[in-house]
Order: structure tokens, then C-alpha cells, then sequence
């Protein structure tokens, strides 16, 4: 695929269990199609900054996390939902590298690694972290964060929520690494239903989803789509 926004760069700080935690079985996403994919949501707002995040589908929080580093001034409030709690409890540790206290709290446990092993990956880990300090330590405010257990697939899940998105980015499940809890059919469609309660008029989601799974909801209207691989990419806006 064509990249017009992120740039071919070296993404080594953001490999899983490096510097964000990470628990087998769950999946991460590549760094650079993620930025892409927040970058080009973007180009849709009338605003560059204090952006309120959602991933209904965020399993470890990898992905809004990764992108909370790369846009540090950008995001204002990060919102998460699973229906795993065990993912959910993942994505808050995730979350809280945003912070300075969840970035020194990490910082101090790769120091006993490496006195525990000394190994040149926990070295490497330390100067990854150090590098998340300074982005962290230079951005303007603290975001707010806010992580929480839902199933995405109830139209009326995100009705009662305090927050409205002006972006969401669902990597749906698909894969070996991920499912839906509850294999309904036209699941896609049943997660933008529900989306609609946490979304202003003009707010912009992004779908990431197999070459499988159809979009086609009348709540919502097609922006662009484009493919990366093995992955489609919607990026729609409320109708």
C-alpha cells in the first residue's frame, strides 16, 4: 500500500513485551499502518488536537497505546473497551506508559531485569524506555485515560458512557490470535451500531478488518478504503 502520512521509520521501541507489556495470545499491529491509519482519520477533523481515542476492540491496548506515543500532543483522552477482562487489565497497563508514573514504574522493573539476567534485550528496553520518557516528559498536558469492560457487539453498550470519540479505530477480531466472543453474523456491522452512541456527527472510525467481512451499514458513510496486506481498511464517518 501507499503510505502518504507515516513515515518508513525504525519501530524497534514498540515490539511487544519490550518496552508495553504483553501476554501471549494477545495481538499486537504493525506500528506504521496504525499511524497511517490514525493520520488519515485526521485529515478528516476539522481540529489537530485535543482528540478523544476509542478502541472498542482493544485486547492489550497495544494498538492505541503505540499511537498515543507517536501523536503525543494530538490525543487528549484515551478510551478503551473489551469484553475480555483479562485484556482489559492489559490495555491499563498499556495505558499508563502514557504517564510519567507508569513510565518510571516500567523503567524500575527493566533495571531488575537486567540485573536479574543481564541480557542485551532488557539494555535495548532501557533506552526504549528513556526515549518514551522524553516524548512523555515534553507533551503539553496529562491525557486523561479511561479503560473499561463492554461487549461492542450491544447496541446499547457505549449509551450510557461520559465521553464522546472523535475517532475510533476497531481492529475487529479475525485471525488465529483473536474472535468474537459470540460469533453472531454481520458482527462488523453490529459494532458500528453500537459505535453510534459514543460519536459525535462528525466524528471519523476506521475499521480494520479481514477481506472477508463486509461493511454495509446505512448509519454510515464510506470515506476511503484501502488494503494492507492481508487487512482492509474503512474509514467511515456517521451518515
Amino acid at each position: 500500500m501507499e503510505y502518504k502520512y507515516s513515515k518508513d521509520d525504525n519501530f524497534e521501541d514498540f515490539a511487544c513485551g519490550r518496552v508495553l507489556y504483553h501476554r501471549s495470545g494477545m495481538p499486537s499491529f504493525p506500528v506504521r499502518l496504525a499511524d497511517e491509519i490514525f493520520k488519515r482519520c485526521m485529515e478528516r477533523l476539522e481540529r489537530q488536537n485535543d482528540i478523544v481515542l476509542f478502541d472498542p476492540c482493544c485486547g492489550g491496548g497495544y494498538l492505541v497505546t503505540v499511537l498515543g506515543l507517536l501523536n503525543p500532543s494530538a490525543i487528549k483522552k484515551f478510551v478503551c473497551s473489551d469484553i475480555d477482562e483479562e485484556a482489559v487489565g492489559l490495555a491499563g497497563s498499556n495505558l499508563s506508559l502514557l504517564t510519567m508514573d507508569g513510565l518510571i514504574r516500567r523503567r524500575e522493573q527493566i533495571i531488575e531485569m537486567i540485573g536479574a539476567f543481564n541480557k542485551q534485550s532488557h539494555r535495548d528496553a532501557l533506552v526504549s524506555v528513556d526515549r518514551f520518557i522524553k516524548i512523555v516528559r515534553d507533551r503539553p498536558f496529562v491525557p486523561e485515560i479511561k479503560c473499561f469492560v463492554s461487549d461492542a457487539l450491544d447496541k446499547t453498550a457505549f449509551c450510557g458512557e461520559d465521553f464522546r470519540a472523535d475517532i475510533v479505530i476497531a481492529d475487529v477480531p479475525y485471525g488465529n490470535l483473536s474472535a468474537w466472543s459470540d460469533e453472531k453474523a454481520d458482527a462488523v456491522n453490529l459494532l458500528l451500531d453500537s459505535v453510534k452512541c459514543a460519536i459525535h456527527e462528525v466524528s471519523v472510525v476506521a475499521v480494520i478488518c479481514d477481506k472477508s467481512q463486509k461493511i454495509r451499514n446505512s448509519g454510515y458513510k464510506r470515506l476511503e478504503r484501502f488494503k494492507a496486506g492481508k487487512r482492509a481498511v474503512e474509514i467511515l464517518m456517521p451518515a
